[in-house]
């Protein structure tokens, strides 16, 4: 196995456990035992927990990037198939796991970043980032829906695109408050209502 291979095994480890667990509540045994490595290796690769805790915001980033976003604007050209594609994507996900395990998780972006939002500057950091890149792709869905003549709003599209976010972080917490998948597709009506009416 390749350095990043190993590098990129421990992330994924720890993006799954700190989402079905917690940050505080994972272990540097658990994340090993995870991985299916020893501590050494792990502590070879990341000086300490927090240290991994940035580096799979980052790869959560890079995955969620890859097969939310970017795979949606790739399949659709109108702005508005590609935030229900956004939503679908992501509810797709949460309902089979859901399914496997009677828990919604919510979003592991929110999740690690509210858990630790006071006492790790980088996870916080690395946090905002995915939501920048995330907002992004908001922002080309609210300037292709302006250009259309259907944007309902002469708010900034990079306003907009937060207010989108914020909608996607709200409707993960509601869906795992509620334990309801549903409350996902909830959420992409009320975007898609929120643009244009």
């Amino acid at each position: 196995m390749t350095t990043q291979e190993t590098k990129t095994q421990i992330l994924d480890a720890a993006i799954e456990l700190f989402w079905t667990s917690s940050y505080h509540a994972t272990n540097m045994n658990a994340l090993s035992d995870a991985a299916g490595m020893n501590k050494a290796t792990v502590y070879q690769h990341y000086r300490s927990k927090e240290a991994i805790a940035i580096a799979a915001v980052g790869r959560a980033l890079e995955r969620t990037e890859g097969w939310v976003f970017k795979e949606s604007f790739e399949a659709f050209s109108d702005p508005l198939e590609r935030l229900q594609s956004i939503y679908q994507r992501i509810y797709q996900s949460h309902k089979s796991l859901y399914e496997a395990d009677g828990r919604m998780r919510g979003c592991p972006f929110v999740n690690i970043g509210v858990e630790l939002a006071v006492s790790s500057d980088g996870v916080r950091e690395a946090v905002n980032k995915a939501f920048a890149v995330f907002e992004g792709y908001y922002a080309r869905i609210v300037e292709d829906l302006a250009a259309s003549g259907k944007l309902v709003h002469d708010l900034p599209a990079a306003q907009l695109a937060t207010d989108l976010q914020d909608n996607m972080n709200a409707t993960l917490v509601t869906s795992k408050l509620t334990k309801s998948p549903q409350a996902i597709l909830d959420g992409a009506d009320r975007a898609r209502r929120y643009l244009i009416g």
